[in-house]
């Protein structure tokens, strides 16, 4: 049997592969500790990376339960969502982390 090399290392990797705005948007989450939607998310981060973007991460933090949608609010003939961070822990971890 061959010997296996040293295990892989998952620490390493992690930092390097979670989105940049994910990180942004649980820091921000985190720090403020209220509600806020994706376009107050943007202000924040003075529209650095655009609503679109902030609220793709957003939906993609949902899916996995890092964050969840607490309320709704009809603005100008749109839906306004609110999210903040999830009092339980996320759901197993997924492979998708972009």
């Amino acid at each position: 049997m061959t010997p296996r090399p040293h295990p892989f290392n998952w620490d390493a990797l992690i930092p390097s592969s979670v989105h940049p705005v994910k990180v942004a948007i649980i820091e921000a989450l985190q720090w403020i500790a209220v509600p806020l939607s994706p376009k107050e998310l943007d202000r924040i981060f003075d529209e650095e990376f655009g609503v679109s973007l902030v609220s793709y991460h957003m939906r993609t933090l949902a899916d996995i339960g890092v964050v969840e949608r607490v309320r709704q609010q009809a603005v100008r003939g749109a839906v306004q969502s609110f999210y903040t961070l999830a009092a339980r822990e996320p759901a197993s971890a997924s492979p998708h982390c972009e």
